[in-house]
């Protein structure tokens, strides 16, 4: 700016009428509060049409207990408590093993396609980390030392179905 001083001599200074007006604490208060609102009338579940959301895909949801495989639990919502129990190996195989801290668990489906699954006891590094499944047609297998405790005494395996491919 000094070197400029010389050229333009009226636009050496910042305008003053501007002075004292960021450090204005009501101000600041207000744009701050703008901002948080702005933020947070975002809904994210809005940028999923719920409409169509089913049109999409097709989940499962199964929880099954270790100790006792002959009964699995099925829902077609998250909800643990509206799960009905159907007999291992009528529509889905889970079978389960552990052997030390390694455990390979293998769900198999017999009537709906399996394009991705999840599974509540992986111990995941991190929320990006992907499960290491082994995808062979409807039967997705994992091996792994990642355990997390069961919760309410059972785990629970979500399974998606694309409904586009």
């Amino acid at each position: 700016m000094i070197f400029l001083k010389s050229v333009f001599q009226k636009y050496t200074s910042a305008p003053i009428h501007f002075n004292g007006f960021i450090s204005n604490q009501k101000l600041k208060l207000f744009s701050l509060a703008i901002l948080f609102l702005g933020f947070a009338s975002c809904n994210p579940i809005a940028l999923v049409n719920p409409e169509t959301y089913g049109e999409k895909w097709d989940n499962t949801y199964l929880w099954f207990k270790p100790r006792d495989m002959t009964t699995i639990y099925i829902s077609d919502s998250g909800d643990p408590e509206t799960a009905e129990p159907i007999p291992n190996d009528s529509e889905f195989l889970i079978e389960w093993d552990k052997k030390g801290e390694v455990y390979t668990l293998k769900i198999t489906s017999y009537y709906q396609d399996i394009d991705f699954a999840w599974f509540t006891g992986y111990d995941a590094d991190n929320a990006s980390e992907e499960i290491p499944w082994i995808h062979n047609g409807n039967t997705f297998e994992l091996q792994s030392a990642k355990l997390l405790p069961m919760e309410n005494e059972a785990y629970q395996i979500s399974i998606s179905d694309d409904l586009e491919n």
